[in-house]
């Protein structure tokens, strides 16, 4: 079979909607999204064959919110008539810092599947995105005081319990002790809650990933099944943010560099995605023009 390929496209479209909020009781909160960069990848094939599309978000609630947590299309198709919604654990994306301001504008990338090589327009997406605005009221932004002092120990707090978070500092020594412990009251038979507490931390690449044992890097376990952690910031005892070097993330595993050993009084703020912290508006793009 002859895979043709068309060169990836970039271009810049001008299309922009209005998207209304529906909350009840009040009046709708107008948020404007335009398309920007779209990149559209097209084979007979369906290795590699994509289109993504960069979304930017203006309007009073897009400038209030700090980030996109997910974008959720619920219909696509182009003009050929070709339905180009993306598998179900495809369809949304998260709200990190890749999705969330740049150059003081919210933006978000949302991916589709390949339209039909003869189609020149998406003729309609329709969809629902997510604006994630954290403040201490709405338990967005939650502080977990002396993080540091209890190492290896599930953190016992009732929001995060709560959303089904489990969250562990952990150190190398720290690590290995307790790996330690669970194997042997498992041989014995007393396993019980300890090991149920720690759940997979113990098996496979984990053990590989506590190699390390710098004093300048702090490590967290994050169990978060429903993705409600957004993100986490170490701080000194007033709040102060801590200067961050390097940083890596691998399934629930969090690693974090800094310039100087962290204070023993650190504290970690989370951002996290509560129901209140969530305004979910609803959008709709016609006639999107492809590459």
């Amino acid at each position: 079979m002859t895979i043709k390929i068309i060169p990836i496209i970039c271009v810049w479209a001008a299309a922009s909607l209005t998207l209304q909020a529906q909350d009840a009781g009040k009046q709708p909160i107008a948020v404007r999204a335009t398309v920007g960069e779209i990149t559209d990848n097209r084979t007979t094939g369906s290795f590699n064959s994509e289109c993504k599309i960069d979304l930017k978000f203006t309007g009073d609630a897009a400038m209030d919110a700090s980030s996109v947590r997910r974008v959720r299309v619920t219909k696509a198709v182009d003009e050929l008539g070709r339905d180009l919604v993306p598998k179900e654990k495809e369809n949304s994306f998260g709200g990190s810092s890749s999705f969330g301001r740049r150059s003081g504008t919210l933006q978000g990338e949302l991916k589709l599947r390949n339209p039909s090589r003869n189609a020149a327009v998406i003729k309609l997406i329709e969809g629902e995105v997510e604006l994630f605005n954290p403040t201490p009221a709405n338990g967005g932004i939650l502080v977990i005081k002396d993080i540091l002092k209890h190492p290896a120990e599930p953190v016992e707090n009732p929001t995060l319990k709560k959303y089904g978070i489990e969250l562990i500092y952990l150190t190398k020594a720290s690590y290995e002790a307790k790996k330690k412990q669970v194997e042997e009251q498992q041989k014995s038979g007393a396993g019980g809650a300890i090991g149920d507490a720690f759940g997979d931390l113990f098996k496979g690449m984990f053990g590989g990933m506590m190699s390390s044992d710098s004093k300048n890097n702090l490590k967290l376990y994050v169990k978060d099944r429903d993705k409600r952690v957004i993100d986490v910031e170490y701080q000194d005892a007033d709040g102060k943010p801590l200067k961050r070097g390097s940083s890596w993330t691998s399934n629930e595993m969090r690693s974090q560099d800094f310039d100087a050993p962290p204070p023993a009084d650190t504290q970690l703020m989370i951002h996290l995605a509560t129901p209140e912290a969530i305004q979910s508006i609803p959008f709709k793009l016609e006639n999107v023009p492809l590459p």
